[in-house]
Order: structure tokens, then sequence, then C-alpha cells
């Protein structure tokens, strides 16, 4: 028995298998989180949330630090309405990358959502410092306004996100057409 061991301790030691690393952990896997991104934005498109959320997350688990796959899933729970589960992702994309608009333009939605005002406003102002042509940072800023009933400012706000190409929302439309704004379309 004790010569079995002897033996396996020697093997373990030698053995080129022992030597290699696993193909399928570390940093080897970092460059397929781009592509698990793409799949899960091929899912979203098609509707399919949850296959979408799957991709999203393997490519965090194959790099934890890419921020697309962050904000993909944060805009899946976004879409799902899941606010909390959103803010958590975008929070965590905007410490891997300050810099993408949109990251700051739908973390300030939802927070509008959540009735989360101030850091709403502070995050719509910064995606706005980056890009002054982000639609999406002025329909929200539109919908806020709205939700004010200060009919003046929504009007300025959703005829910039307008021409900045933001399909604007039905109901939304209907609200503002009610109150006399002057929707200026393209």
């Amino acid at each position: 028995m004790r010569l079995a061991l002897a033996a396996l301790l020697v093997l373990s030691l030698v053995s080129p298998i022992r030597s290699e690393s696993d193909p399928l952990s570390g940093n080897d896997m970092k460059h397929f989180a781009p592509d698990a991104v793409q799949l899960g934005w091929k899912y979203f498109q098609q509707g399919n949330y949850e296959t979408a959320l799957r991709r999203f997350q393997m490519a965090i688990r194959h790099d934890a630090d890419f921020a697309p796959a962050y904000f993909g899933a944060a805009y899946v729970y976004s879409a799902e309405g899941k606010l909390d589960e959103a803010i958590k992702y975008y929070r965590e994309t905007l410490k891997k990358d300050t810099l993408y608009v949109y990251t700051y333009a739908n973390l300030g939605y939802a927070l509008l959502q959540k009735k989360q005002f101030p850091e709403a406003l502070q995050m719509l102002d910064k995606a706005l410092e980056i890009d002054p042509t982000c639609g999406e940072a002025h329909l929200s800023y539109a919908n806020y306004y709205a939700y004010k009933q200060d009919w003046r400012n929504a009007e300025q706000s959703v005829n910039k996100a307008i021409k900045y190409g933001q399909k604007i929302h039905p109901e939304l439309r209907e609200m503002l057409e009610k109150h006399g704004v002057k929707l200026v379309e393209n």
C-alpha cells in the first residue's frame, strides 16, 4: 500500500497534466467575454431576456472587468422592470468604465423611476456633460419635467430628444400634447 501511494506521489509531481494550466479557468477566458456580450444583445433583440441575461453573466464570469457585460445585464433588468438589479449593475458598469454615456443616462432613468431624483439628475447631467446630444438623457429629463408638471422644460427636453433621434412613447406623447406641449418632429 505504501509503495502504491509513493508511486502516485511521484507521478503527481512529474505528470505533464499538472504543469499545464486549466484552459477553462483564469485569464485565458477573457477573450470570450465580447462574444458572449454580442450573443446577449442578439437574444435581447429577439425578446429572449432570460438567455440574454445568461450570456451577459457568462461574459462577467469570463472577464470581471468587462464593462459592456455589466451594462448588458443592467439593460435586461431595466427592460424587465427589475430596477434594483438594474441600478446595481449600472453602478458596477461605472466602476469599470466611467465614460460610457448610456450608462449614466440609463442609470438616471432607473433612478427617476425609483423617485430618487437628486441622484437621477446627477446621472443625467453627467450623461449630457459627456455627450450633449444624448437623446436618452434628454428624454429622461422630459419624463422628469412631465412628472413635475413643468411643461415648458418638458417641451424643451422632449424636442431635444426628438432632434437627437429618440422615439417618444405614445403615453408620454399623449400626456405632453394634452398639456399644450408642441412636439417638433424631424
